[in-house]
């Protein structure tokens, strides 16, 4: 499995991607997690692409994507990578509606910033995109998905936020 988040420095793209790279060693797979940004980390380029599976992982790089991501209107350069019937996840609130997607694929648009804003964590747009891609995709349950992200967060020394991601998480997955 091959996901790719990507968007601008800023939007939580790296974080994205550690958590769900986390969510796939919870399941006992093996995991490659490769970040990627512009000279600005804020406002610049930015991606993560995770990959995991029982075997051997050939390498990190971007190659043939299963689910990409695109929190803003750049990241679509990167549909020329996904398969054929991939899942693609689109912040309509940075896409609109209106940018032609012309691919084999389940597109799904989330309004991931309001959504968020909903809960109240405005910073939670990337948290709502994880919501969103795992029950689309069914890649991981929910309960497991809510416990590895707020595992992550306390470890960071981020616990104070475990309400606020979890309603975020929530949102994003009854999104679909």
């Amino acid at each position: 499995m091959e996901i790719v988040f990507a968007g601008f420095g800023g939007q939580g793209v790296l974080t994205s991607g550690l958590i769900v790279a986390e969510m796939a060693l919870e399941e006992g797979k093996n995991v490659t997690w490769m970040p990627a940004y512009g000279p600005t980390m804020r406002g610049g380029k930015a991606y993560s692409v995770v990959k995991y599976m029982d075997g051997v992982i050939g390498g990190p790089d971007m190659e043939e994507i299963d689910i990409l991501v695109a929190m803003n209107g750049p990241s679509l350069e990167y549909t020329e990578l996904l398969k054929d019937g991939g899942l693609l996840v689109v912040n309509s609130d940075a896409i609109s509606d209106d940018e032609e997607i012309h691919l084999n694929a389940d597109v799904v648009r989330v309004p991931c910033l309001t959504l968020a804003k909903e809960v109240s964590n405005p910073k939670g747009a990337n948290i709502v995109a994880i919501g969103a891609l795992l029950k689309r995709s069914g890649i991981f349950d929910f309960e497991t998905a809510k416990e590895v992200m707020t595992g992550y967060f306390e470890e960071k020394g981020k616990g104070k936020y475990t309400e606020a991601n979890e309603a975020a998480l929530k949102k994003g997955w009854e999104s679909v």
